[in-house]
């Protein structure tokens, strides 16, 4: 099994199901302090943090979790993406009022986890250099973490992960070529012992990417 995006935090009380007093929810400054590691994520320019909320029950979809801040200025809902990607509003002002965090899920059933992933490039063409930028400031990342399936992990490669919409791939271009073609699940994967940096290649995208993930190995 590939270890591709590597864990920084982990909660698992987030709910509590409709209609239950909201004693039960759990406390916004709970959530916010799980999820410091995004924010510590955030400074590096080549990272991109990713909160996931996804159910330990079988069945339960991501689209199927609803999440809603119950701020005294009015209810403030929380998307859940298909792939269970959430982002989390964090203000001054939140954290002063500390509003319960309610979810229409059977109370312990989600689990809230934070990864670091590289930044999308908006360009086909990517110089290797750029995506090794972000390897770097991953491991730099890692060896500040104590905690989780992140602490002290050296990335290996890069995880490239396309959308279901149809055939992708990725070439790494130096003076010869290597095509990878993504897999039925969309993914493909570029290790640094494949690279030559002293050839400066560049990844040439068949299609925009959804996310590149720091890959640890397995």
């Amino acid at each position: 099994m590939r270890k591709t995006s590597v864990l920084l935090a982990l909660l698992m009380p987030l709910s509590v199901a409709a209609g239950e007093p909201t004693s039960g929810a759990t406390p916004y400054l709970a959530l916010y302090q799980v999820l410091a590691p995004a924010r510590s994520i955030r400074a590096y320019d080549h990272l991109l943090a990713i909160e996931r909320v996804e159910s330990k029950l079988p069945g339960v979809r991501a689209q199927d979790i609803r999440i809603t801040i119950r701020a005294r200025g009015g209810a403030i809902a929380v998307p859940v993406a298909a792939d269970g990607s959430v982002d989390f509003p964090a203000s001054d002002e939140l954290q002063a009022e500390n509003p319960a965090v309610e979810t229409n899920q059977p109370k312990g059933s989600l689990m809230l986890t934070v990864h670091a992933a590289l930044r999308v490039p908006d360009s086909l063409r990517v110089p290797w250099s750029e995506v090794d930028a972000g390897l770097r400031q991953a491991e730099e990342l890692f060896a500040k973490t104590s905690e989780g399936s992140a602490a002290n992990a050296k990335p290996r490669g890069v995880e490239i992960l396309f959308d279901g919409s149809g055939p992708a791939s990725v070439t790494l271009a130096g003076k010869s070529e290597l095509l990878l073609q993504a897999g039925a699940d969309g993914r493909t994967l570029v290790t640094r012992d494949m690279v030559v940096e002293s050839e400066r290649p560049v990844l040439v995208f068949s299609r925009r990417p959804y996310r590149l993930s720091p890959w640890v190995g397995d």
